[in-house]
Formats: structure tokens, sequence, C-alpha cells
């Protein structure tokens, strides 16, 4: 990786972490902020769009509102608005970025900061289809849905980010497994 520019925002430092849906994020992200690590969704940004808009929580308007707010105001949108939160958090804290999708918003991010650490996690389509399914978040949906929105976020270049990172965190036990595995990974990561 080149270096960038140092960090205008210091002291904080930045995790990205990316990964497919239903891999785990909430869990890795809940175990970051138990650390004292700010987490930042780049979900809760599309969220808030579909409030602004008055559209209701469903896989398809979360789909769609992500789709139009890259179409519409650049592939980067997302993390160009959460820009202002990072750098209020950065003051005080490390940060974890959740659901990073595309390689355009990292590069974004690192006009931002110079020294980003990408953690990426995995999981089968099985087991995150089933995981999905008992969350019953309302952007999660059946099957069908999960198809979409699986097609749609490798689409988006999610494969092409999780190249790029540091640390990859195979999820295929249960959710202690995975919080023990994100201890460790932080741990040697310095976070």
């Amino acid at each position: 990786m080149s270096e960038v520019q140092s960090s205008p925002f210091m002291p904080g430092r930045v995790i990205v972490l990316c990964g497919p849906p239903g891999s785990g994020k909430g869990v890795v992200a809940g175990r970051a902020a138990a650390r004292g690590l700010t987490v930042l969704s780049l979900g809760d940004v599309v969220r808030a769009e579909m409030a602004d808009r008055g559209l209701p929580e469903t896989p398809e308007n979360v789909g769609q509102t992500a789709l139009s707010m890259r179409e519409e105001q650049g592939e980067a949108i997302v993390v160009d608005r959460l820009v202002p939160s990072l750098s209020e958090a950065m003051e005080s804290s490390d940060v974890l970025i959740d659901g990073m999708r595309q390689t355009e918003e990292l590069e974004r991010l690192r006009e931002h900061i110079g020294d980003i650490t990408i953690v990426a996690l995995t999981a089968s389509a099985e087991a995150r289809a089933g995981w999905l399914a008992e969350r019953g978040r309302g952007e999660d949906g059946g099957d069908e849905e999960f198809a979409v929105r699986e097609e749609r976020e490798w689409n988006w270049g999610l494969e092409h980010l999780m190249e790029q990172a540091h640390a990859i965190i195979l999820n295929e036990g249960s959710v202690e497994e995975l919080g023990d595995r994100t201890d460790m990974i932080l741990e040697t990561l310095g976070f």
C-alpha cells in the first residue's frame, strides 16, 4: 500500500470493516466499541437518507436509496457524508467504519485519512442468509431479497475492497467465537 498524507484528524486511527451482508459486521463493531473505538456506520448514512425521503426501511428501499444516492451524487457520497462525524470522532478515539462496500469509497476516505487499516469479514452464503433471517432488520428480507442484495453488493466491488484487507476474519462458528477472533485480530493490529 502506498503511503498517503498524514491524517488532518489526528490523533485517532481508522479501521474500515467490510464484508458481505450477514457476515457478522455488527458483532465485530460491537467488540470494537467495547474496546473503546467509536463505531460509525455507512449503513446509517443510507438509513438517514431514507428517513429524509420519508421511506420505510425495506430491502427494496435500502438498496434503491443506496443506488440512487451513488447515481445522483457520486460513488463516494456515503463516505462524503460521514467525514464530518469521522473528523469529530477522531479527535478523541480510534474509529471503526462499519460497512464499506466499494473501492471508490475507500479512495475517497484516503483523501482524508492517510493510514487506514482494513479488516474483512467473511462467511458462507448459506450461513449468512440464515443469520440475516434471524436478525430481523427491516433491510434484510427473505431469500429472494438476500439474493438481490448479495448481487448488488458484490457488483459494487466488495471483493476488490476485501482483497486489500490487512486481516480477514472467517466467521464460521458461534457469536462468541467471532467475538474472540475479533478481539485477537484487533489486539494484533494494535487496537
